[in-house]
């Protein structure tokens, strides 16, 4: 009997431990990545690779700098259901990655608009990214998402951005860039590689405490016409708390601030200048 006190106990776990940890998980529906202020902008598609990168020169004692890739990644979340607690990670795996120098670097996401696919021409992904370049020259890293590891796998906290727009629509898509004071590059996989970025999305753990000890209490009792021996009843405690993105004459203009952030301690996002 005892044994089979056990056995349910840690049957109990496991599908806990599954139901705690059910995870949502969407896979890029479009990404391409594009050159930004190279002279020769052009939009990369049905590639195995997104390049997020930046080359920066010294000019007259001036850093300048150039984007020879900046992917643009698109999610489709028409069937997802998302509460407030819920977290929400978009998850890259990058093949490689070069620095040019040993100055801080980061990868950085930011949201911009869904009227795009993989088939659109540079203009079309330009008009969705236009309305970031705001952020970008203010430096304002409230609509940012950044990695600064140096491993292959990069995460970004998205869950507000995710809810914000869920609320207005069922498409969510971002631009990365790469920001560093020096050259720096990073290949990710795309999701023609079949290692793609993805949403991934989960409850927030602590939310299920109560019902982990509420079903743990129910899978332990004995069952009433358990037979009794004729000796002292044995009672069995139940487990509380368990810790558990042509044809027009465009070109972009990219100048770099050499010196960190002061206020953020992080590499300062490039100021950009447009000429249309």
């Amino acid at each position: 009997m005892h044994n089979r006190l056990i056995l349910l106990s840690l049957l109990a776990l496991v599908l806990l431990g599954t139901a705690l940890c059910q995870v949502t998980k969407i896979p890029a529906s479009q990404d391409v990545y594009v050159g930004l202020g190279t002279g020769n902008e052009q939009v990369f598609n049905q590639t195995e690779t997104l390049r997020c990168g930046v080359n920066v020169t010294d000019l007259n004692g001036i850093k300048a700098s150039s984007y020879p890739g900046a992917p643009m990644i698109q999610f489709d979340i028409a069937g997802l259901n998302i509460t407030d607690d819920d977290i929400a990670i978009l998850v890259l795996k990058a093949a490689s990655i070069e620095k040019g120098g040993n100055d801080s670097a980061m990868a950085t996401l930011l949201p911009i608009s869904s009227e795009w696919n993989e088939d659109s021409d540079y203009t079309v992904l330009l008009v969705n990214i236009l309305p970031i370049w705001d952020i970008v020259k203010k430096n304002d890293i409230s609509q940012t998402s950044s990695d600064a590891d140096e491993d292959r796998i990069f995460a970004f906290d998205i869950s507000k951005k995710l809810k914000d727009a869920k609320a207005k629509g069922d498409r969510i898509s971002f631009l990365m860039m790469a920001i560093s004071n020096s050259s720096y590059e990073i290949d990710f996989l795309s999701r023609e590689s079949g290692q793609g970025p993805y949403l991934m999305v989960t409850p927030y753990p602590g939310e299920s405490k109560g019902n982990l000890t509420l079903v743990l209490n129910q899978t332990t009792s004995l069952p009433s016409n358990e037979a009794e021996t004729n000796e002292t009843k044995q009672k069995v405690p139940a487990t509380a708390g368990l810790q558990n993105s042509s044809g027009i004459n465009r070109s972009l203009v990219f100048s770099s601030q050499e010196n960190m952030d002061e206020t953020t301690g992080r590499p300062a996002l490039e100021k950009i200048a447009l000429k249309m």
